[in-house]
């Protein structure tokens, strides 16, 4: 089944770079429109039809997200396409809004299609478009929630609730206050990418811990911590003098 989808862009020749990429590396989809005018995509979007919309965020006169409140109804998956900015990544990682780096990658684009085919991403959700709005309006405070994807569909989690995470393969389990435990389905290294900044460490490849939630550290060749519920995780040795370092031991 084609996937029916449109470009907007307001650089020409990354409209035309696009448009070859799909038609070369992703033929399941099919280019209704390409559009540099954000006027004219939004007069599109209102009167057909479209699955998947592959988004410029700064646009002159309307920028990404203008557009998208602009929408009658946001029934389409959005990839949202943009140049290298730190925060604005970290701000796609915590909402769990998908994204692509120009210059786009091959391998990112035929992964961001299957996402859509495979129905692993829904269309954006108010408080997904939340998370991002704070995430890259607040680039040094603490952001309140990541959006996760489980099995289920997406959970927003309290950043402040995670004890810590732990890897299982390509997926990873996210320890909770209340006892509780998620799966979902990151690798913990996408994890960690989203917490780096929120007060986490990866002390092991399989233990990324809040490190608001130790209670005891236990010396030894790497030593372990000992966290709020009483879970023991152990430290490897290449980690033990950046976890120390943190509390001035």
């Amino acid at each position: 089944m084609k996937i029916k989808s449109i470009i907007l862009d307001d650089e020409q020749h990354c409209v035309d770079t696009l448009e070859w990429q799909l038609v070369k590396y992703v033929p399941e989809v099919e280019i209704a429109g390409v559009f540099t005018s954000p006027i004219e995509a939004l007069e599109y979007l209102n009167n057909n039809k479209v699955d998947l919309l592959f988004l410029d965020i700064e646009m002159p006169g309307m920028n990404g997200f203008e557009l998208l409140k602009k929408l009658k109804n946001i029934n389409l998956d959005v990839v949202f396409t943009t140049a290298y900015d730190e925060f604005a990544v970290k701000a796609f990682k915590a909402s769990a809004i998908d994204y692509l780096l120009k210059p786009i990658n091959k391998s990112d684009l035929i992964s961001a299609v299957k996402k859509v085919s495979d129905k692993q991403q829904p269309s954006i959700l108010p408080e997904q478009m939340e998370i991002f709005f704070d995430a890259i309006n607040n680039k040094s405070p603490l952001k309140e929630r990541i959006a996760v994807s489980t099995q289920e569909g997406l959970l927003f989690i309290k950043i402040s609730e995670i004890m810590y995470c732990v890897s299982d393969s390509n997926y990873t389990y996210i320890y909770l206050d209340n006892n509780k435990k998620v799966l979902v389905s990151k690798t913990l290294k996408e994890i960690e990418a989203m917490l780096v900044d929120e007060g986490f460490l990866r002390i092991h490849n399989s233990n990324l811990i809040n490190l608001q939630k130790i209670e005891k550290y236990i010396r030894g060749d790497g030593g372990y911590v000992i966290m709020d519920d009483n879970k023991s995780l152990n430290v490897s040795r290449s980690k033990k003098e950046q976890l120390l370092a943190i509390f001035g031991c």
